[in-house]
C-alpha cells in the first residue's frame, strides 16, 4: 500500500512565499485535485511531490508497504505527467519508452511499451517519429512515459492540457483506472469538473 505524507511544507522564490505550512497525507486508491490560480504553486507543489525540487521547509515521505521510499529511489514509483516535461521529437514514441524502459531497468520492456501505447490510445502510431504528433498527441506520449513502470503514485500537473475531448476522456479512465488499482493520484487542475471528479481537494491558496 502506498501512503504519501506531507509535513509543514513550505517553499518561496526570494521575498515570494508560495505556501508555507501546508500538510497532506494520500493513501492508494485515492485521488487528490489541488487546485488554486496560476502562479499559486500548484506545479511547484507536484515538483516537491515528485523528489525534482527541494522544499524550503517540511518534507515529503513516502511509503510502500510501510517501507520509506528515499528521494534518489522515488522516480521508480513515482509516474509524472507536466507539460515541462520533454519528449524526443527526433524519436518513435517506441524509442521514447524503449530509452525510459532501459534506463530504470524494466523487466518485460517490450510487453509493457505495447500494453502503454494501447492504454493512451497510440498503438497504430507508436512507430511514427514524435516530431510529427500534434501536441495533444505528445501529451500522450507523457502519459504512456508515467504508466510505464506501473508506478504506485501519479502526479499529474495539468494533465488536460492540449488535449481534445477524447483525449479527456482518456484521462479520466486513466484516472479511475488508477484509483481501482489501488494507486494514489494527485491532479493539479484550475478544471473544475476534473476536479469535481477528485475525492479530495487542497486549495494552495489556503496555505499563502
Amino acid at each position: 500500500m502506498v501512503h504519501l505524507r506531507a509535513e509543514q511544507l513550505g517553499h518561496r522564490y526570494g521575498r515570494r512565499i508560495l505556501f508555507r505550512r501546508l500538510d497532506l497525507e494520500l493513501r492508494g486508491g485515492t485521488i487528490l485535485a489541488v487546485t488554486g490560480a496560476n502562479g499559486s504553486g500548484k506545479s511547484t507543489l507536484i515538483r516537491i511531490l515528485a523528489g525534482l525540487l527541494t522544499p524550503s521547509r517540511g518534507k515529503v515521505v513516502l511509503t510502500l508497504d510501510g517501507r520509506s521510499v528515499p528521494v534518489d529511489e522515488r522516480p521508480f514509483h513515482v509516474g509524472l505527467v507536466a507539460p515541462y516535461l520533454n519528449v524526443y521529437d527526433a524519436f518513435s514514441a517506441r524509442e521514447n519508452l524503449a530509452f525510459v524502459a532501459r534506463a530504470r531497468r524494466l523487466p518485460d520492456a517490450r510487453r509493457r511499451i505495447d500494453a502503454v501505447l494501447e492504454r493512451v490510445q497510440l498503438g497504430g502510431r507508436g512507430d511514427d517519429l514524435v516530431a510529427t504528433y500534434s501536441s495533444g498527441m505528445k501529451q500522450r506520449v507523457r502519459f504512456a512515459v508515467a504508466l510505464l513502470a506501473s508506478p504506485s503514485l501519479l502526479l499529474l500537473d495539468e494533465p488536460t492540457s492540449n488535449l481534445d475531448a477524447p483525449g479527456r476522456a482518456m484521462v479520466a479512465q486513466l484516472i479511475d483506472e488508477a484509483r481501482r488499482e489501488g494507486r494514489a493520484v494527485v491532479v493539479a487542475t484550475n478544471d473544475p469538473d476534473e476536479a469535481a471528479r477528485c475525492d479530495r481537494r487542497l486549495c494552495v491558496e489556503d496555505y499563502g
